[in-house]
């Protein structure tokens, strides 16, 4: 029996995957929680959503691993026994003819691609092959790829994000940096202890991110915020809107607005011309973000789209990939065998 042939968005944050004849079969965290009692060899306790649940819970005998961190792979190990689980999650068969495509950061080293090679043909993986991310989130946004029309994406994710003008030539200028909106996290948690005298886990913090994050200044959504009292360590409790975390939330966003600017400023004149004309498509986990259509493009003065199904764009452009041979042929990056 033929082995399956699959695509792998191996985030810093979230992974999906893609089976053909399937769709989307599975997304969940890039995350593990390990036994580290002796002589355990760091076994794996639980992977994914189960894991998630366990930060900022975990007992003496118990560690959470991130095996990617801002779009670099940091623990080999992990990150093998994370796929290794997602596999037997989606009954994956491996062996002869099983194959994987993967979304990797636009500009990916040598040293990623060899790592996620080595790691998939430990798991019996036949083939291996690497688009990068900002051609998938076109494809995934049935973006009219060609070779002369270039369109401008900005793939927003957890720990790293994706810029560039891309074309069914690949990415024509482009490039990946480690910052992503888990940044923001972190801010939410230092914001709230130093402003509210709150102390909250990383879990609180990307719930209040979701749930009441937003780029609008007068946004007036609120949620209630349960966590510890910084003067007294007694259970405390406030409430949280989205104005009192606007500026911890529009950091990341001015950076990636920044850096976007920085690119625009260096195409050539004709594809200046291209890009005002088709305008910036967004993507990403973070493209969800309440405000960023509006708040982007008048920080750009130019037309920007935000990908309806956006966590999805670059999973779902890999199985358009999936299902044309000859365009994989053309788009997958060229490597060392």
């Amino acid at each position: 029996m033929a082995g399956d042939r699959i695509a792998i968005d191996f985030g810093s944050s979230y992974t999906s995957i893609y089976k053909q004849g399937n769709g989307v079969v599975l997304s969940e965290p890039t995350v593990a929680c390990i036994d580290t009692a002796p002589k355990s060899k760091n076994k794996l306790k639980s992977v994914g959503l189960e894991a998630k649940k366990n930060i900022g819970k975990t007992g003496v005998n118990s560690k959470i691993v991130f095996p990617i961190f801002e779009g670099e792979i940091v623990n080999e190990k992990v990150a093998k026994d994370v796929l290794a689980s997602f596999f037997k999650k989606i009954e994956f068969k491996s062996g002869f003819g099983s194959s994987v495509l993967y979304s990797v950061p636009a500009g990916a080293d040598s040293t990623y691609l060899t790592k996620l090679k080595k790691i998939s043909y430990e798991l019996g993986i036949g083939g291996v092959d690497f688009i990068e991310a900002p051609v998938l989130s076109a494809l995934g946004q049935d973006i009219p790829l060609n070779t002369t029309n270039p369109y401008f994406i900005i793939d927003l994710g957890g720990g790293s994000t994706d810029i560039g003008m891309v074309s069914l030539d690949g990415v024509v200028v482009g490039f990946s940096v480690n910052i992503g909106s888990s940044k923001i996290d972190g801010d939410i948690i230092d914001l709230l202890a130093e402003n509210y005298g709150l102390q909250i886990g990383l879990q609180t913090a990307e719930k209040i991110k979701i749930n009441v994050g937003s780029l609008v200044e007068k946004d007036g959504m609120a949620i209630a915020v349960n966590g510890r009292c910084v003067a007294t360590g007694k259970p405390k409790s406030i409430s949280i809107s989205a104005s009192d975390i606007v500026e911890v939330v529009k950091k990341y966003y001015d950076k990636v607005a920044e850096l976007t600017q920085a690119l625009l400023a260096k195409l050539p004149v004709e594809a200046s011309a291209e890009i005002r004309e088709n305008g910036i498509f967004v993507s990403g986990g973070p493209s969800q973000i309440y405000g960023l259509e509006d708040y982007f493009a008048q920080k750009f003065s130019i037309k920007v789209t935000v990908a309806e199904d956006g966590p999805y764009s670059v999973i779902k452009g890999a199985g358009v990939v999936l299902g044309k041979k000859m365009l994989l042929k053309k788009l997958k990056l060229k490597t060392d065998k």
